[in-house]
């Protein structure tokens, strides 16, 4: 189901060695919530362009968790999966 990241090897082989960290944290990354919660709209998204609340909250924070004022503690960005979708810009 996923496609694995590469970086370009040139990033590895420069003069000063000051992109290699940089290289490794895209491969560190770990899966996206698409992935770890087997989202049905995976291959969907991808097609359409879109992106949902739970994948924005993941890309801009690196986490799978979030606080809930309701639940008064962290909740799962699992429950918004498929929602809120916005075309990826």
């Amino acid at each position: 189901m996923r496609d694995p990241l590469k970086v370009d090897e040139a990033y590895y082989h420069n003069f000063d060695n000051s992109y290699s960290k940089f290289a490794d944290a895209v491969m560190d990354v770990g899966d996206s919530p698409c992935v770890k919660f087997e989202c049905p709209r995976y291959k969907l998204c991808a097609e359409e362009k879109v992106e949902c609340k739970a994948f924005r909250f993941w890309v801009n924070n690196g986490e799978m968790e979030t606080y809930s004022k309701k639940v008064k503690g962290m909740v799962s960005i699992e429950k918004d999966l498929e929602r809120i979708l916005r075309i990826c810009e």
